[in-house]
């Protein structure tokens, strides 16, 4: 019987849709540590109006900014049309043995009605009022997630030595492998577990409530790959 994985606080975490009208090209990236020329994301417009595209690189906790420089750092994004980021890396430290993990995050800014910048005002700056209120949308903060050269090949490929275990009223899962386990769903015995973050780190363990009073069962799982590729696994609590 299945479970699925109830994400409640990464609200700010998607699949690379920024409020169904900007579109990331991929819904993680993975900067490989021996890269010093930088790695590329596509922007897409998806309405007929401009947005201005503003990003930045965080580190894990989101609360301070990560060694990457994006550029450009802020642009206008006509409507159907596409650009793309190209992210740098600055400097840091970051671990040789697994993937260390940062955050790309994109924010969108809507014209108002009477922006210099919006539609029907495209190359007529100086003509007409400026707004002075300014509405930045949340966007999407995605995985940018360092790979050193040591570690080869993809999670998805390892996810089966990911275990899973029973204590009390805990469900433990164990990540024994340098990759970070990105979960889109999961599953026990039926009954869903909460769960406040949507991957296990490298050599971590991550504790979960147990839900119900079962302590033997199925856990099915759902790991992320690189290229967005979903694959389904499952374990056996005795």
């Amino acid at each position: 019987m299945l479970v699925c994985l109830s994400f409640q606080s990464f609200a700010d975490e998607n699949n690379g849709q920024l409020d169904g009208s900007v579109l990331l090209g991929a819904s993680r990236v993975i900067y490989p540590g021996n890269n010093s020329r930088g790695v590329t994301l596509t922007v897409s417009n998806q309405v007929s109006h401009p947005f201005l595209i503003k990003s930045v690189a965080l580190d894990e906790s989101r609360q301070h900014g990560a060694p990457f420089i994006v550029t450009p750092p802020l642009f206008r994004l006509d409507g159907g049309q596409r650009n793309t980021l190209t992210i740098t890396r600055t400097g840091g430290r970051f671990p040789a043995d697994r993937e260390a993990l940062n955050w790309l995050c994109v924010s969108f800014i809507p014209p108002e009605p009477d922006s210099v910048w919006d539609e029907n005002k495209k190359g007529s700056v100086g003509k007409g009022n400026v707004s002075t209120i300014v509405q930045v949308v949340p966007g999407s903060c995605i995985k940018l997630l360092v790979r050193p050269p040591s570690v080869q090949g993809d999670s998805v490929d390892v996810a089966d030595k990911v275990s899973w275990s029973v204590s009390g009223k805990t469900i433990t899962a164990t990540n024994p492998t340098p990759f970070y386990m990105n979960i889109s769903q999961a599953s026990f015995n039926g009954k869903n577990l909460t769960m406040d973050k949507s991957y296990i780190p490298p050599f971590s363990d991550e504790k979960y409530p147990l839900p119900g009073n079962e302590i033997k069962g199925t856990v099915t799982w759902s790991v992320i790959g690189d290229y967005g590729e979903i694959r389904e696994k499952t374990f056996s609590v005795k």
